[in-house]
């Protein structure tokens, strides 16, 4: 019998976030498709849009980082590298700041074309110093991932 897991990674951050007011939920105005539009609505103090300016939500979270809080990037996985890749590096990875960056739709999954389709993102990511990839592959793995990644 299959199961249907209705947004399993939007309960898995807010059952996480939801218990720590320094975790932070950044959206490049994928809210609704990174499955955290209930958490926005439910805890807005700990929800910041960013608008579609990938570079700027990574600078911005690296600089949360640096005063102590935990913010987690939510955007499609292909803007959670091309586009931010000097940010990434230089205000995140380098200064290894604790920055969750949690990429969705990757792959050629999305029907928005090749703009939209990740495939290079896993061997991008891992060549970054101080990076560390997940990679899930049901719904069961999405449900601990925000743990997981809390924890490195």
């Amino acid at each position: 019998m299959i199961e249907i897991v209705n947004k399993p990674y939007g309960k898995a951050f807010e059952k996480l976030a939801k218990e720590d007011s320094n975790i932070l939920c950044l959206s490049g105005d994928l809210t609704s498709s990174c499955e955290i539009d209930g958490f926005r609505d439910r805890y807005p103090k700990q929800f910041i849009s960013m608008g579609m300016a990938e570079q700027n939500m990574m600078s911005f979270a690296g600089g949360l980082g640096l005063a102590g809080y935990r913010p987690f990037v939510h955007t499609f996985g292909v803007f959670a590298y091309r586009r931010p890749y000097d940010q990434l590096v230089a205000s995140i990875a380098y200064p290894r700041r604790k920055v969750r960056i949690m990429g969705f739709l990757p792959g050629i999954t999305t029907p928005a074309g090749m703009t939209h389709q990740s495939i290079e993102d896993i061997a991008v990511m891992r060549t970054i110093p101080n990076m560390t990839v997940l990679e899930t592959g049901d719904a069961k793995e999405v449900e601990s991932v925000c743990e997981a990644a809390d924890s490195i």
